[in-house]
């Protein structure tokens, strides 16, 4: 499902097509309501050049709240595991070695020692949340693996313009529920680490369908 498809069908359950110029705003409505909610949610990205700002110096994605892990690329094509050695640490590592440890800055970036080549790509495995929608071909794996998060979060939304209120309760509910599951799911992943809930930016290196 995309966001279109999201879209049409929060119309299609709550048999509103005439709300259709105010759907998108529903579900702009729920995407906070998911941000405040759901405390974080594994996802990838692949760092390279045009996310570097000065030499080994790189910007994070802006959902980011906790690094898990990042890999690189040996010359033979293997991949392994760069180590986490702290803003202090990476001081202490040349920049002329290779690129075998990074440090998560408070300002949105990320540091390696080595400095990677022009053509090195990194691949970052952390815990956020999906960027907000935008084009109808927009999709992520929150809302395919999950969509009733967003349907029933958006259809809230729409009730409560709506002032059906009883519906409304019962899709938030709903929407709660899906969430706490998945919470839970992601906490037993991880052995209970540490995650900043909602969108604090300022924390990255914190240590740490239904």
């Amino acid at each position: 499902m995309n966001y279109g498809q999201l879209k049409t069908a929060v119309l299609e359950h709550a048999h509103a097509p005439e709300l259709t110029a105010e759907v998108a705003g529903f579900v702009r409505l729920a995407e906070g309501l998911i941000r405040r909610e759901l405390r974080a949610y594994e996802l990838a990205y692949t760092l390279d050049e045009s996310d570097r700002v000065a030499l080994g110096v790189y910007t994070l994605p802006a959902t980011l709240l906790e690094v898990r892990a990042i890999y690189a690329t040996d010359a033979a094509g293997e991949t392994f595991a760069l180590e986490n050695v702290g803003v202090v640490g990476i001081r202490n590592a040349l920049a002329t070695s290779p690129v075998l440890s990074y440090a998560v800055r408070g300002d949105n970036t990320i540091e390696f020692r080595g400095v990677p080549a022009t053509d090195a790509e990194l691949e970052v495995l952390y815990l956020g949340h999906p960027v907000a929608f935008s084009a109808d071909g927009d999709e992520n794996d929150l809302l395919t693996n999950h969509e009733a998060i967003y349907l029933y979060g958006a259809l809230h939304y729409l009730y409560t313009w709506t002032e059906d209120l009883e519906l409304a309760g019962a899709a938030r509910e709903n929407c709660l529920d899906a969430i706490e599951k998945l919470n839970q799911q992601i906490g037993r992943k991880i052995g209970g680490g540490s995650v900043v809930p909602g969108y604090n930016l300022g924390l990255y290196n914190a240590g740490s369908g239904y």
